[in-house]
C-alpha cells in the first residue's frame, strides 16, 4: 500500500526540503537561488529516474555556464579594446552566448538552457556590490563566483537528489513504484 499518492508526496517533499534549505541558508554564505536553479535542473535532466546522471549533467552544464560568465566578466573588466563599455559589454555577452551555443553541439553540454541558467546565475551573483571586482574575481576566496557558485550548484543538486528520495519514500510500496516528479 502507498503511503501517499504521487502528487501529495511531491508536495510534501518539496515543502519539507524548501523549508530546510531556506532555514540552512540563513547562516550559510552560499547563494540560495543558485541552489534552487540546480535543484530544478536536476529534475529537468532526469533526476527523478537517473539521479547520478542528472547530478553530473547539471554540474557539467551549469558550471560551464558559470565559467563562461566568469570569463565574460573578466573580459568586461579588463577590456583590451578602446570600445566604450556600452559597446564592449554587449559584444562580450554575445560572444559568450555564442560560445555556449557552439558548445551545445557537444553531447556533454547539449542542454543549452541549463548552461544559460549557470551563466545567468553568475551575473546575478556578480550584481551584488563588491563582487564584480577584479580582486574578487581573480583570487581564490569564498565570494569569488568560481568558488561560491559551483559549491551552491552541488548543494542544490544534492537537495534535488534528497527530494527524489523523499518522494520515493513517501510513496514507498516495497520499492516497486516508479518515481514521479
Amino acid at each position: 500500500m502507498h503511503l501517499l499518492k504521487p502528487f501529495p508526496a511531491l508536495v510534501c517533499a518539496n515543502v519539507v526540503l524548501a523549508t530546510l534549505m531556506t532555514g540552512a541558508m540563513q547562516t550559510l554564505p552560499l547563494p540560495m537561488w543558485t541552489m534552487v536553479i540546480a535543484w530544478a535542473c536536476f529534475f529537468h535532466l532526469g533526476g527523478g529516474d537517473r539521479p547520478p546522471a542528472a547530478l553530473a549533467a547539471v554540474l557539467a552544464h551549469a558550471a560551464f555556464g558559470v565559467f563562461t560568465g566568469w570569463l565574460a566578466a573578466l573580459a568586461v573588466l579588463f577590456n583590451p579594446t578602446s570600445l566604450p563599455l556600452t559597446l564592449w559589454l554587449p559584444a562580450v555577452i554575445g560572444v559568450a552566448v555564442g560560445a555556449m551555443s557552439l558548445a551545445s553541439g557537444w553531447s556533454r553540454l547539449a542542454v543549452l538552457p541549463v548552461c544559460v541558467y549557470g551563466f545567468a546565475a553568475n551575473w546575478a551573483y556578480l550584481d551584488v556590490p563588491g563582487r564584480f571586482d577584479p580582486a574578487v574575481l581573480t583570487t581564490l576566496r569564498g565570494d569569488n563566483v568560481m568558488v561560491a557558485l559551483p559549491a551552491a550548484l552541488l548543494i542544490g543538486c544534492l537537495f534535488g537528489w534528497a527530494n527524489a528520495r523523499l518522494i520515493a519514500l513517501l510513496r514507498a510500496r516495497a520499492g516497486s513504484d516508479r518515481l514521479m516528479t
